[in-house]
């Protein structure tokens, strides 16, 4: 498994692809959601599931915070 450093690298990489945005665009996004990368992290889920989720543009989006009744 890919420590935490390596997979917000990863995810990154897949921001600037899917975004189109500079590494250092993709960079302050990932800042923001890092809680977002954490919980991918920790669930072992896909770089491109986070990064696509971070972007809005999966039609399932991963989200850490529990549902609101």
């Amino acid at each position: 498994m890919a420590t935490i450093d390596e997979f917000r690298e990863e995810v990154i990489e897949t921001l600037c692809e899917l975004a189109g945005c500079s590494e250092d665009d993709a960079q302050a996004i990932a800042e923001d959601k890092l809680s977002d990368i954490e919980y991918g992290h920790k669930y072992r889920l896909s770089p491109a599931i986070i990064a696509g989720s971070i972007l809005g543009i999966n039609d399932c989006c991963v989200s850490n915070q529990p549902p609101k009744s």
